[in-house]
């Protein structure tokens, strides 16, 4: 007999399905039929959703609408559907992945808790109270028909494992930098989050002995992207005596600060008090270990047409992309751009901005995380080619493309060398962030036709 353990996967207060796995290593996802079947039902994610066909008048639409939902539906409860399938070796399908931590936080957690450290199904029980957006994995027993209908072979018979899978206690926050999830604990203090608390939510990162200085430099970065027209996540430099009692004993008198960010998928009016929200990664059910391999033509045209806001989040993409080239931000992959689903809203929208680092200051470099098209050469940069490229692949004139990256230039030339001056960076790092900036080819030719600006 096959042993199985199976988590209760719900989106805010609603079941949407099982996800579950066998002792041999595989791992699916089923939706619940009457999640599946209900047109109210809250989107998981876009992975799952098939967008309606753009149509003229009021009856296509509306048809458009219908043939779209039918397909939906006929998606959601397909037993077979790829994206719903783990690698075989205890992976997790990859919306279901992509809500685990990386890097330092997860060994950590695979070493508190115990686990192997393949066993994905057990990491994910282990976060499922506090994973990010409003997504909630709880430990289920399933009786012997409903493993039935779940696995497919309801001929067979499944025995559940006796052995419990972790309670549902810890935190899940992506991304390699060492992190901490935190909440306000009384003035200039911050300790670690409760499930059950109501104060305000932040994540906490770390400083590294690999990057100097890396919080005030994230901080930085935050702030210039700000001053560029960016749409960023609100962030703030606080000293690491204020969770002193949260570290290892090494780091607690420790004189260095951290980057306090701000939760936006926390603290908001919704039943649960939770935003949903989803990463790139998820959005195109990519495995974590390929975050790297999309594109960002695929981002922006999944913007177009399915965000709330349109072109309007296509700019502000372009915005980030060019931001991130300024300042040397090589690390913009899937995961660093998410949507977020605001309450009350059908479709989606691009969140703020989050992650920007300028890895500039660190080593010299060029391009981007992702490619702007598949096959690209590595390193491309967002040049008029290639702004033409994506005016053609979005079907926006290429004209009004130009005018967001044109603004979003002047915007930061205007500020950057007065403002930097001002930031928490170290004269080495100033000197290298200006250094990169000035060798980008729109700030060469925003100099030449503006020579007596203030500068570096």
């Amino acid at each position: 007999m096959s042993v199985v353990r199976s988590l209760r996967i719900r989106r805010g207060r609603t079941d949407v399905g099982s996800l579950f796995g066998l002792d041999d290593g595989r791992v699916y996802f089923r939706f619940d039929d009457e999640y599946a079947k209900n047109p109210k039902r809250p989107v998981l994610s876009q992975l799952y959703v098939v967008a309606p066909a753009i149509a003229g008048s009021s009856e296509r639409m509306a048809q458009a609408i219908a043939e779209a939902e039918a397909a939906t539906v006929a998606q959601l409860l397909d037993p077979a559907l790829d994206v719903n399938r783990g690698d075989g070796k205890f992976g997790l399908p990859p919306f279901f992945q992509n809500l685990l931590p990386e890097g330092p936080l997860r060994k950590q957690l695979v070493g508190d808790i115990g686990l192997e450290p393949n066993d994905e199904l057990g990491l994910l029980a282990a976060c499922g109270g506090d994973l990010p957006g409003d997504v909630w994995a709880d430990a289920e027993t399933l009786e012997e028909s409903a493993l039935g209908r779940l696995i497919g072979q309801s001929r067979d018979s499944y025995e559940m494992s006796s052995g419990q899978v972790p309670t549902p206690q810890q935190t899940s926050i992506s991304g390699v930098q060492p992190k901490m999830a935190l909440v306000h604990g009384g003035p200039g203090r911050y300790v670690m989050r409760s499930r059950q608390s109501d104060e305000k939510h932040f994540i906490g990162k770390l400083p590294t002995a690999e990057y100097d200085r890396l919080p005030e430099v994230e901080y930085s970065s935050l702030k210039l992207a700000a001053a560029a027209g960016v749409n960023t996540c609100e962030a703030s430099l606080q000293p690491l005596s204020a969770i002193a009692d949260q570290l290892p004993y090494a780091l607690q008198k420790d004189e260095r600060n951290f980057l306090l960010v701000s939760r936006f998928d926390r603290d908001v009016d919704t039943e649960t008090r939770r935003l949903h929200m989803e990463d790139f990664a998820q959005v195109t059910g990519t495995p974590s270990e390929y975050k790297y391999s999309g594109t960002y033509a695929a981002i922006g045209l999944l913007l177009k047409r399915r965000s709330a806001k349109g072109e309007a989040d296509v700019a502000e993409l372009l915005r980030r992309i060019k931001v991130s080239e300024l300042l040397g931000n090589y690390d913009a992959h899937l995961k660093n751009f998410s949507l977020i689903y605001p309450p009350g809203q059908i479709w989606p929208e691009l969140s703020k901005a989050y992650d920007i680092v300028a890895y500039g200051v660190y080593f010299k470099g060029s391009g981007h995380g992702l490619q702007f098209f598949p096959g690209q050469k590595d390193r491309t940069l967002l040049t008029p080619a290639t702004l033409r490229q994506l005016a053609n692949a979005w079907d926006i004139p290429e004209k009004r493309l130009s005018e967001v990256v044109a603004n979003c230039v002047d915007q930061a030339m205007r500020t950057w060398p007065v403002l930097s001056k001002e930031l928490p960076l170290t004269p080495a790092h100033r000197a290298r962030l200006a250094e990169h900036i000035e060798s980008n080819a729109s700030v060469v030719s925003w100099r030449r036709r503006h020579p007596d600006a203030v500068w570096f």
